[in-house]
């Protein structure tokens, strides 16, 4: 195991409690670790420009961040984001004591905030009167301490690096924070996105053939029917000829076969020209947007062809199925429930002429 590797699991490691949510506590430790190595960093620059004072502020707080680092395996979230946000605030006092209100001590409220909103699932009432505190302890502060002098008599440009400092490690501390949890979310969210749509796609298909259900074919006529006052349009039902023979003779594992056979047969003929459904049982559905009678059936000759060459191989027996259909063209003077109807109609004419035919 490199490096790297051990690194990732020292920082991913679980914590005594078994039922604590691990993203913050993992947040917090790379956090600290980055501002305990940040305040090193600071205490030996400080301490190679004489500034000892300085450099013993920034050793004690390297210390501090490091015991949140080694409590992260041992402390419960709260009291670990607790601790953490009481030391950052403990530096924020710091900067201003010894460097005066030029050190970016009003970016330590927006990120102390930043914080506990992610950390907390309190009531928005309660993020709010933490807000509210937080700037009030910023306000006392300011107050106390924003017109004295600062302790630390620096150059202009050594308080300008000071500045610069906090305000460089406090923005990258918040962006690792926001990518954290803007990636879980979006994460989250794309994932109930595809979930909904697997959903969506499990209710409107129908299990066995893999073809739209009913229900999504009464959606799909009544969003055609919506688009315009002047539909040119047919619809067919059609149904597999002696169905119930296929199943008593052979069983129904061969009629959910054949099922399938008929629904590819269907879906290769019509293909984009129209929308094919199973609309119950050994019934199927389709419908033809855009298309006349005449057109309508010219396919449909094309799909009871493509039918009665779909075979099923049962213990050396060939099984073929013939299918009778009820073609119609849209009547737009007539509700959606007596348009099929007239198709319905037409399907039966069909099974008293002898089936495997097309009525329109």
């Amino acid at each position: 195991m490199n490096i790297l590797s051990q690194f990732r699991q020292l920082i991913t490691m679980e914590t005594r409690h078994e039922d604590e949510p691990k993203k913050m506590t993992v947040l917090v430790r790379i956090l600290s670790l980055l501002l305990l190595i940040f305040f090193i960093i600071m205490s030996v620059s400080f301490f190679a420009v004489g500034a000892s004072q300085a450099s013993t502020g920034n050793i004690l707080l390297a210390v501090l961040y490091a015991m949140v680092f080694f409590a992260s395996y041992l402390l419960r979230k709260n009291p670990l984001v607790w601790s953490f946000i009481i030391i950052t605030t403990l530096w924020a006092f710091s900067m201003l004591w010894l460097f005066g209100p030029d050190s970016s001590f009003q970016i330590f409220p927006p990120f102390v905030i930043f914080i506990f909103f992610f950390a907390s699932y309190d009531s928005l009432p309660k993020k709010i009167i933490f807000g509210l505190c937080t700037f009030l302890v910023y306000h006392g502060m300011s107050l106390i301490y924003g017109d004295r002098s600062p302790l630390l008599d620096f150059s202009t440009s050594a308080h300008r690096c000071v500045r610069d400092s906090n305000m460089f490690i406090i923005i990258l501390c918040t962006c690792i924070a926001a990518h954290v949890f803007s990636k879980d979310s979006l994460n989250l969210e794309n994932k109930l996105i595809e979930y909904n749509k697997r959903l969506k796609t499990k209710a409107n298909t129908d299990p066995l053939t893999g073809l739209n259900n009913r229900s999504k074919a009464i959606d799909y006529l009544q969003d055609f029917v919506k688009k315009t006052d002047e539909i040119l349009a047919s619809i067919c039902i059609c149904d597999i000829d002696h169905f119930k023979n296929v199943n008593d003779t052979y069983g129904h594992d061969v009629g959910d076969l054949v099922l399938k056979s008929v629904a590819d047969a269907l879906r290769s003929a019509i293909g984009d020209q129209g929308f094919v459904a199973r609309w119950g049982g050994e019934e199927f559905f389709i419908a033809f947007p855009g298309l006349n009678g005449d057109d309508a059936k010219d396919l449909l000759y094309k799909a009871q062809s493509e039918v009665r060459k779909a075979v099923i191989e049962n213990n050396g027996q060939t099984i073929s199925v013939t299918l009778t259909y009820g073609l119609t063209e849209y009547d737009n003077s007539k509700s959606l429930t007596e348009n099929l109807k007239d198709a319905d109609n037409n399907l039966y004419r069909g099974k008293q002429q002898g089936r495997d035919t097309i009525v329109f």
